[in-house]
């Protein structure tokens, strides 16, 4: 029986972009990077943002080391369409719920 979920596909550009909010996100005290002014201007909340990097990068290491490791060389782009961005977050919470599936047939 295999042991792990299948991991949301993000494009390299929707990764890159995640990986400058987390790195972001971290260190916001008032002054915002780049990828949190897209994030607002574009009313992406943090929740969902964060609905999406636990389905595609679920390994808190991963998580980490995007957050506090070396500041990503490129300037954060902002890749979804209204329609695209609403579209991969629910793409997150199916594959959320198929987690929970999988833990619950684990335990």
């Amino acid at each position: 029986m295999r042991k792990t979920h299948p991991r949301m596909k993000l494009s390299r550009e929707e990764e890159a972009y995640l990986r400058h909010w987390m790195f972001d996100e971290v260190r916001y005290q008032g002054e915002r990077g780049q990828a949190k002014q897209l994030q607002l201007q574009h009313g992406a909340t943090p929740a969902e943002l964060a609905a999406l990097i636990a389905a595609a990068l679920p390994d808190p290491a991963d998580q980490e080391a995007a957050a506090v490791g070396p500041s990503p060389t490129e300037p954060p782009l902002w890749h979804w369409s209204d329609d695209r961005y609403r579209a991969r977050l629910a793409e997150a919470r199916r594959s959320w719920a198929n987690v929970k599936a999988f833990i619950t047939r684990m335990v």
